[in-house]
């Protein structure tokens, strides 16, 4: 699409960043309103609904729309785009606004209308956003179609908006939580058939119960991880701070995760770990590593090492975890969604997300990442002290 700059800096990454004036916007507005067909059919609509100009921006909305989002003045939101409207965390890094930045080549959304738009068509897409608003942890999934269409003479499109968090967030959470359950409960009934068949080396038969015990740990882990999940996406989830020790802490979830199946032929290190404590909930601290590291284990083929290490910053304590692999661009700008995973149709697409709502939303941290083929894959959490 349009790649204009703008004095010194880009205008935009993806759709252009040209706005219609006040005065413009007003006039199509009253056009479209002064139609009562087009009013009436917009409002029969039951799914949340937008008109746009061709520059995408907000003409009108129905009140379904307004209901939602709890808009008083529809007025107010006359211009704004649609990412502008629901609040779209990408939307305060993309220099000309909603579709321009370099995530929005990606957003369904975004394809949808400008499709529409092209084609004076209709197009349907799902898009998965990360929104500013607190409910359901900051993610919402919806599934869009733009439709162009023309009222007295003007060009227009019409945005539908169906809400499908709750079903994509189910589904997510159950293909998580059987998969996670499933591969732990297999390797527990493997040791449990080998016990089964009598072991004379006590020292063998020592290790089995010890794999039993570590393994019945983990489906307790998987089955409490996933209940915290809800209860943050809900805003339920209460905080138990405590000072902890960050080197046992660190030390403790890489020696769990040194005897996980994602870790077999892989190396798990921990290169460097000052010994600072840390008042924090050490339950979601963990979490929070122990995802970002199975994450990496998953990521890198056997023989790789995943690395993790610790340190001061500007009065936050950073943990990072470090990678060979390197992150596709277009997988980059959706790590944070929550149903989206890089493995594809059978992947879960929910530990980098949960990564972002427990460190930022509850532990008050910021959490960030870089990739390259040459430097690898670097996941940084960092936690204030």
């Amino acid at each position: 699409m349009n790649d204009a700059t703008a004095g010194s800096g880009r205008s935009t990454y993806f759709a252009p960043a040209e706005r219609d004036d006040e005065a413009t916007l007003q006039q199509k507005r009253r056009e479209f309103l002064t139609n009562r067909l087009a009013v009436t059919l917009l409002d029969a609509i039951p799914d949340l609904a937008a008109v746009l100009n061709t520059r995408r921006q907000i003409i009108a909305v129905n009140r379904r729309l307004l209901e939602t989002l709890g808009i008083e003045a529809p007025e107010r939101i006359v211009g704004l785009r649609p990412g502008e409207l629901i609040e779209c965390a990408n939307c305060k890094h993309a220099p000309g606004g909603c579709g321009t930045g370099r995530e929005c080549r990606v957003c369904g959304a975004a394809n949808a209308i400008l499709e529409a738009i092209e084609t004076r068509g209709s197009a349907t897409r799902e898009c998965r956003i990360r929104t500013e608003r607190g409910e359901d942890g900051g993610a919402l999934d919806l599934e869009v179609q733009a439709t162009s269409f023309c009222v007295d003479g003007a060009e227009l499109v019409m945005l539908a908006m169906r809400d499908i968090s709750a079903e994509k967030r189910r589904s997510v959470l159950e293909r998580a939580f059987f998969h996670d359950i499933l591969n732990v409960a297999g390797g527990l009934q493997g040791v449990a058939e080998l016990l089964s068949y009598g072991e004379e080396d006590p020292q063998t038969e020592a290790e089995y119960i010890e794999d039993l015990r570590r393994m019945s740990q983990q489906i307790v882990d998987e089955i409490v991880a996933h209940r915290q999940l809800l209860a943050a996406e809900r805003g339920e989830l209460e905080l138990d701070m405590t000072p902890v020790s960050v080197r046992e802490l660190v030390g403790s979830v890489a020696e769990l995760y040194r005897h996980h199946s994602v870790a077999e032929g892989r190396s798990l290190v921990v290169a460097e770990c000052p010994d600072i404590e840390l008042l924090t909930d050490p339950t979601l601290l963990r979490r929070v590593l122990g995802n970002l590291i199975k994450n990496a284990l998953e990521a890198v083929g056997k023989g790789q090492t995943v690395t993790v290490s610790v340190s001061r910053a500007d009065g936050s304590v950073r943990f990072s975890v470090h990678n060979p692999g390197a992150i596709p661009e277009q997988v980059a700008q959706q790590i944070f969604q929550r149903s989206f995973s890089t493995k594809g149709g059978s992947g879960r697409g929910i530990g980098t997300h949960s990564v972002k709502l427990l460190a930022e939303n509850y532990l008050g941290g910021e959490v960030s990442f870089t990739s390259t083929e040459t430097e690898g894959t670097v996941f940084v959490v960092e936690i204030p002290e």
